[in-house]
């Protein structure tokens, strides 16, 4: 099976998501295992993001709908 990702548009989401979150490139970089100059390669859709940094926000954010629902937060 062939799937055609925009490099663009997934390295805009975690660039998005990182910024909405007042999260510094090397603290993200960290979190995802990855250096900083990598991380901003795929913030610039320079590289695709790796199926396991997409699901982490995928994951991360639904937990916060789940608990912005719940009243949690």
């Amino acid at each position: 099976m062939v799937v055609l990702v925009d490099t663009r548009y997934y390295g805009e989401i975690l660039h998005r998501a990182r910024k909405n979150q007042k999260i510094k490139a090397r603290d993200a970089a960290k979190v995802f295992r990855v250096s900083e100059r990598q991380l901003r390669r795929y913030e610039h859709g320079l590289d695709p993001v790796p199926e396991h940094i997409l699901l982490c926000l995928f994951n991360r954010g639904f937990c916060m709908l789940r608990c912005q629902r719940d009243g949690s937060i």
